[in-house]
């Protein structure tokens, strides 16, 4: 529609044009015609057209913009009358605009916006309107572990084996230290002896000590 309305306005700007450049070639019978008249009046009708073009684009531009859907993942900075802002590592803050239709998710559950709170990390998943303004289809509250895993290693002496219980004892500063074998272990017990020096990788989770990889190491 925009487009036909387009045509037909540089179809009448057209024909008032070559109106114009007729009356300036028989300046000899309208005595108010002069050149600079005439170029006043062709650079105000270049300069109609040239807004309405630049309008036109923008109005697609937009409407392009709207089915490109985009993905956010960030931490709320701010909520406020249906906005939220987050903080994205992908650039400058990110604005987020919500309505009727936008869909919010918390702990597996549909939920409200006044639900979110500032620091929960979100996804957020919508149609792009400008440049780092989103409206949102789906936000997504990610769940944060509060304890979560940590992976370290270390070189220790066996100081006990424990088939039954699947547990090393490592002498750790004199101390000894049991490490329970995680699910994914490929330790195999039964080749470990005590006094043998190994080189483990471990993980510490909900304060337990868990053990998944070791190999025998000699010592010079």
């Amino acid at each position: 529609m925009k487009t036909n309305k387009l045509i037909f306005l540089l179809t009448f700007l057209f024909v008032i044009l070559s109106a114009v450049e007729g009356s300036h070639s028989t300046s000899v019978y309208a005595a108010t015609a002069t050149p600079s008249a005439t170029q006043d009046i062709q650079d105000k009708i270049k300069k109609m057209v040239e807004e309405n073009i630049s309008s036109t684009e923008a109005s697609l531009r937009e409407k392009i913009n709207l089915q490109i859907l985009v993905g956010y993942v960030g931490v709320i900075n701010s909520i406020n009358s249906g906005n939220i802002t987050i903080d994205s590592k992908e650039g400058p803050l990110i604005q987020i605009t919500t309505d009727a239709k936008t869909t919010f998710i918390k702990s597996g559950s549909v939920t409200k916006l006044s639900s979110l709170a500032l620091s929960d990390k979100i996804i957020v998943i919508g149609t792009l309107i400008k440049d780092d303004i989103i409206l949102a289809k789906r936000v997504a509250v990610v769940q944060v572990d509060p304890n979560p895993m940590t992976s370290s290693t270390l070189v220790a002496k066996i100081s006990s084996v424990d088939i039954k219980k699947k547990t090393i004892g490592l002498n750790i500063n004199n101390q000894e230290v049991l490490y329970t074998l995680t699910k994914k272990s490929t330790i195999k017990l039964i080749d470990l002896k005590t006094d043998q020096t190994i080189f483990a990788i471990t993980k510490k989770y909900e304060g337990k000590d868990y053990l998944s990889r070791a190999k025998v190491i000699q010592l010079p």
